[in-house]
């Protein structure tokens, strides 16, 4: 018997959640982009560089550590609950949360012993002080993940926005105050110490965490209990397998590239502290550039993935059409305007926020593929939702592949440019197997022109104002760049308007969201 649960609501709508989850996404990077302007000047590339290194190493081991569980937990519970189904729910969070508790815990163990061996993988020796603190963060993560899978289930989006900030705030702050005071002892103290950050910032998010479960104790409470059966495991395993196996391959990728591109630069000329800086140019300034606008992309992917499942329980064809639209159009529209900024002012902006002009080179290389990037992040949201996580786990092995083969070939020949083309074909070639996925499961129809053509007409008058501007201007600084964005954005919202790309109504909805 489930009634008990019947009078219980699930958190915030669709959009309000994405909008909620944006909200923060952008307080954490506007933190994370002023801790990293903080890093790289005050303790230089290179120890970004050597933290930069291991990261996508420790977050390959945290993707097979999770196994995809909080993904799989958030669409069954958000099918589930809008069943009514909360014993279920119950179920299958406790048989998560066992699992992660005890995965964080093997694997921690797993790296503490196998570090002497693991450290020779990377390029630079140095990075074995910031490899062993980072391993401590494993089971704080695996444990937070159970929870947070659980939130998004239900669509609890304002307790884990919340919970993202505080988290963001402690890493930034602690990573910052440690690093400058190990930073004496060597530049790979300096890169230990904001490993040192990282940890004590899940530490405090997964507190946050509990006392968010505790406040939402009516939805664990409702339905009836029962026992957990063998067809609970093999719902998780059926979702979560292919998830973990794609996030694995992310995290991989992004593993064999830190070890191949400073390898594939010396082969270009570079020497070993040449390319260990020009790789933490690339990853921490080129990269965190372009992944800014994920603000919204990635809270789209995570609204998506329970407003999917939702829709597919109840076995609603034209909402699961209409969603995935409108999740497309916005990520259009947002991420364009990006493009054009990065494309036009690399430089400018590379040189007066990080004091680094050559990190324009890779950055304007990305501009033309960063479009590609954002849709990923959606599309993939929408299978993720709609349970296609075989197709996900294809399309990202494809995206890899072309990124690791293009980068092992023209880094040599084009330098740190080549490692950028790789990431744009990569995800040109995911992006577009990602929508004809999409179109065949829910059989979307979508018109290519309002879609792509009116939003990128918008983007080139946009374009051509911001190479009026630049030559109407003898120097760009703070100010100009500034005024320069404000007023680059403005034509861009016009040109949308006489476009018909969007109406004024359109902008009146999102003001009362």
């Amino acid at each position: 018997m489930e009634n008990r649960g019947e009078g219980l609501m699930l958190g915030t709508g669709l959009w309000q959640g994405a909008a909620i989850l944006t909200l923060a996404n952008f307080l954490n990077k506007v933190l994370s982009f002023v801790y990293r302007i903080l890093v790289i000047r005050l303790i230089g590339p290179e120890s970004m560089g050597l933290y930069e290194m291991v990261f996508p190493f420790y977050t390959f081991v945290l993707v097979v550590a999770t196994a995809g569980l909080p993904l799989a937990l958030a669409k069954i519970v958000a099918e589930r609950a809008a069943r009514g189904e909360w014993g279920l729910v119950r179920n299958v969070f406790h048989l998560s949360l066992f699992f992660l508790v005890f995965s964080g815990l093997v694997f921690t163990a797993i790296l503490y012993f196998g570090a002497p061996l693991l450290g020779r993988l990377f390029a630079d020796e140095r990075v074995y002080p910031v490899f062993m603190v980072m391993m401590l963060a494993l089971p704080l993560v695996c444990t937070c993940s159970a929870f947070r899978g659980y939130f998004q289930g239900l669509k609890l989006m304002g307790p884990l926005a919340l919970a993202q900030v505080i988290e963001q705030v402690t890493r930034v702050s602690s990573g910052l105050g440690l690093a400058l005071h190990l930073l004496p002892r060597g530049i790979e103290w300096g890169a230990a110490g904001l490993a040192w950050g990282m940890v004590l910032g899940e530490a405090v998010g997964l507190i946050i965490s509990l006392l968010i479960f505790r406040q939402a104790s009516p939805y664990y409470l409702a339905g009836e209990g029962q026992p957990i059966v063998l067809k609970d495991f093999l719902t998780l395993a059926r979702l979560a397998v292919p998830a973990t196996l794609a996030r694995a391959a992310t995290g991989l990728t992004l593993t064999l590239e830190a070890i191949l591109i400073p390898h594939r630069l010396q082969l270009w000329g570079a020497s070993l502290r040449e390319a260990t800086a020009l790789y933490g140019q690339y990853s921490g300034i080129a990269l965190t550039l372009v992944y800014l606008p994920m603000t919204i992309t990635v809270a789209i992917a995570m609204a998506m993935v329970p407003g999917m499942a939702e829709a597919q329980a109840l076995e609603n064809y034209s909402l699961l059409q209409r969603r995935s639209f409108q999740a497309l159009k916005v990520t259009v529209l947002s991420g364009l305007p990006f493009a054009m900024f990065f494309l036009f002012l690399a430089t400018e902006i590379s040189d007066i926020i990080f004091k680094a002009p050559e990190a324009g080179a890779p950055l304007k290389i990305l501009a033309w593929g960063c479009l590609f990037l954002y849709l990923q992040q959606t599309t993939s949201g929408i299978l993720q939702g709609l349970g296609a996580m075989k197709i996900n786990l294809y399309t990202t092995l494809v995206d890899g592949a072309a990124d690791l083969v293009v980068i092992y070939f023209l880094t040599p020949l084009w330098g740190i440019k080549g490692a950028a083309w790789g990431i744009n074909l990569g995800a040109f070639l995911s992006t577009s197997l990602n929508l004809l996925a999409i179109c065949r499961l829910i059989h979307l129809r979508f018109n290519f022109l309002d879609l792509f053509g009116r939003p990128c007409l918008a983007a080139l008058v946009m374009g051509v104002s911001i190479k009026l501007l630049q030559r109407s201007a003898w120097s760009i600084g703070w100010r100009e760049l500034v005024g320069l964005l404000l007023i680059a954005s403005i034509t861009y919202i016009v040109a949308l308007l006489l476009t018909r790309t969007i109406s004024l109504r359109s902008l009146a909805l999102w003001k009362r969201i």
